[in-house]
C-alpha cells in the first residue's frame, strides 16, 4: 500500500540504512556526515539493523538513532521491520550503505513508497556471481549510486559489470580543525606509554582481515631484526585481537607492539606516530589515510582501492603492493631514517587534505544530492544554498 502523498517541506528528511553501527570506516563516515549536515536543510536520522555500539552516543543530538535487531544470514523479518520504519517516519530519502542493507533497504523503501534511494558502496564487493547479479539488479532500481573513490567505481563497473557512468563520486573527507593544534609528540607518547626516542609506526583500523596487519607486524620484525628499534601501534579493535597479539609474540616483538583497542583520542594517537602505515588488502576511500595527512604525517599505504587518489607517491606519501611484509619494510625504514623526507612528505599530505578532501565539502555534496532528488520528487520547494555555518557545526558536533 502506498501512503498518502507528502505535501512539500522545506526540510529533506534521509534515513541513512548501516548494517550495524559500530566503530568503522563507513560508519564514521555516516557519523561525521549526519552530524555536519544542516539540520535546516536536511533532517538526517540513522537506522541500524543491529543494536548499536558507543557510535550511537556521539550522534547529534538533533539525529535520532533506530535500533533493529536483525538475525544473523538471510533475514526476511528486516524487510518487514523496515518497511514499518519507513512507513512510520515517511522519509523522502533512504540512504542504504553497503552490501549489507543493500538488498532488504531497496524492497522495504519502494514497498514503503519512498520517493527516492540512494545507495553507497564503501570498498568491499561482493564478487560471487550470484552476489554480482544481485548487486548488478538492486543498483539499477536505485535513484542514485555512490561510490567514495574513482578506483572502486571503476571496479564497480570492471568487477561487477555495471554501467560506468551510472555512478557517481563522492570523496570522503576529513575534519582539518580536529588536527590543528594536536597535543604534541612528547604529550602523545607519554599518554600512550611510548619511549620518546624511538621511531614508532602507527596504523587506525578494525582487527580484520581485510585491514592485514599481519604483514605490518611481518615488517616491523624484520626491521627489528636489522636493527631498527620500531615500536608498533595499532588503534582499534576486533575479531583478530588474539591472534594479531600471538602473531607479534611469534615473531618476537611482542614488547614493540601496543594495541590500543577502540580509540576516540585519534588526535593523541597520531600524534605519538613518525609514520602512518595502511596495510589493507582492499579499500574504498580509507579515512584513516585522510586523517593521518591532515595530522602531517607522510603516509605508507597499500596501493589498493583509492588509496593513489589520496597518496600521491613520492610526493605525500609512498605506496608499496599489499600482502608483501619486504617492500613495506623497506618504505618505512625509508622515512624512519629520513627524517627531513618524511617531513616534506607530512607538509605535502596537509596541503592536499585543505585543497582536495575538506569534510565541509564533502558535506555540501551531500546536501546538494539530497536536495536535488528531493526537489525532482517533489518533496521539498526550497532551493539548495551552501550553509555558511558548516565548519562550526561539524566542529560542534565532533564535541558530542
Amino acid at each position: 500500500m502506498t501512503p498518502p502523498p507528502v505535501p512539500p517541506d522545506d526540510v529533506v528528511r534521509v534515513m541513512h540504512v548501516v548494517f550495524a553501527f559500530h566503530p568503522g570506516g563507513m560508519e564514521l563516515g555516516v557519523l561525521k556526515l549526519v552530524n555536519g549536515l544542516d539540520p535546516r536543510t536536511v533532517r538526517s536520522a540513522v537506522c541500524s539493523t543491529r543494536p548499536a555500539r558507543e557510535l550511537g552516543s556521539l550522534l547529534a543530538p538533533h539525529v535520532p538513532l533506530f535500533e533493529l535487531r536483525r538475525r544473523d544470514g538471510n533475514d526476511p523479518r528486516l524487510v518487514w521491520q523496515l518497511y514499518r520504519l519507513f512507513r512510520r517516519e515517511r522519509p523522502h530519502i533512504v540512504h542504504t550503505h553497503a552490501w549489507g542493507t543493500l538488498v532488504e533497504g531497496l524492497v522495504a523503501a519502494r514497498l514503503a513508497g519512498v520517493p527516492a534511494v540512494v545507495h553507497g558502496e564503501h570498498g568491499t564487493l561482493q564478487l560471487r556471481r550470484r552476489q554480482r547479479l544481485v548487486q548488478r539488479w538492486c543498483w539499477s532500481r536505485v535513484d542514485c549510486l555512490l561510490s567514495v573513490s574513482t578506483r572502486l567505481a571503476e571496479r564497480m563497473a570492471h568487477d561487477v559489470g555495471f554501467p560506468p557512468d551510472r555512478v557517481r563520486t563522492i570523496h570522503n573527507g576529513v575534519e582539518l580543525s580536529r588536527f590543528t593544534g594536536q597535543p604534541s609528540r612528547a604529550d602523545a607518547r607519554a599518554a600512550l606509554g611510548l619511549p620518546t626516542d624511538a621511531p614508532v609506526v602507527g596504523a587506525l583500523g578494525r582487527l580484520v582481515a581485510v585491514k592485514d596487519h599481519a604483514t605490518l607486524l611481518d615488517a616491523a620484525a624484520r626491521l627489528v631484526r636489522h636493527g631498527l628499534n620500531l615500536f608498533v601501534i595499532i588503534a582499534g579493535e576486533g575479531p583478530l585481537r588474539q591472534a594479531t597479539e600471538e602473531r607479534a609474540a611469534a615473531l618476537g616483538i611482542a614488547d614493540r607492539v601496543r594495541l590500543l583497542g577502540h580509540r576516540r583520542d585519534v588526535e593523541t594517537v597520531l600524534g605519538a606516530v613518525d609514520v602512518f602505515v595502511l596495510p589493507s588488502r582492499s579499500e574504498g576511500l580509507n579515512n584513516t589515510i585522510l586523517e593521518a595527512m591532515a595530522a602531517g604525517l607522510p603516509v605508507v599505504a597499500t596501493h589498493v582501492g583509492g588509496a593513489d587518489e589520496m597518496v600521491m607517491d613520492g610526493v605525500t606519501g609512498l605506496l608499496v603492493p599489499p600482502g608483501s611484509d619486504e617492500p613495506l619494510a623497506t618504505a618505512l625504514r625509508r622515512l624512519c631514517d629520513d627524517r627531513g623526507l618524511a617531513a616534506d612528505l607530512g607538509r605535502a599530505g596537509r596541503a592536499r587534505v585543505e585543497r582536495e578532501f575538506d569534510l565541509v565539502k564533502t558535506v555540501q555534496k551531500y546536501e546538494r544530492l539530497y536536495c536535488m532528488l528531493a526537489r525532482e520528487r517533489g518533496c521539498v520547494d526550497a532551493p539548495f544554498h551552501p550553509s555558511l555555518d558548516t565548519v562550526a557545526r561539524i566542529r560542534s558536533a565532533g564535541d558530542q
